[in-house]
């Protein structure tokens, strides 16, 4: 779920994705039942929620979860080189932009 806050998703290759708290006879919270249908559609979400089932990141791309797959221990120097060319903006229209995007 903490994944599911963020604007970019870097993931290493090995990464796996899941909200297992159904196998626990709970419910996501952190807003998994709102964000994760809103990325990857309501069916592939209802299926992963019903299930707990947890995917890789391959699949994850695949699903639109996440925007990158990197090689295991690449994350961060990907997730960095990003951060560096969105830096390179202007923060009010990055701001702005992520707002309307949102809205």
């Amino acid at each position: 779920e903490v994944a599911l806050t963020s604007d970019i998703i870097v993931a290493g290759e090995t990464a796996k994705f899941g909200l297992p708290e159904t196998s626990l006879a709970i419910i996501p919270g952190a807003g998994g039942t709102q964000r994760l249908p809103r990325l990857i559609g309501a069916a592939r979400a209802k299926e992963l929620i019903f299930t707990g089932r947890r995917i890789d990141a391959q699949t994850a791309h695949d699903y639109g979860l996440v925007q990158h797959v990197v090689p295991a221990g690449d994350a961060s120097g990907k997730a960095l080189e990003i951060a560096r060319e969105i830096a390179s903006n202007g923060p009010l229209a990055i701001r702005v932009a992520k707002a309307a995007v949102l809205r």
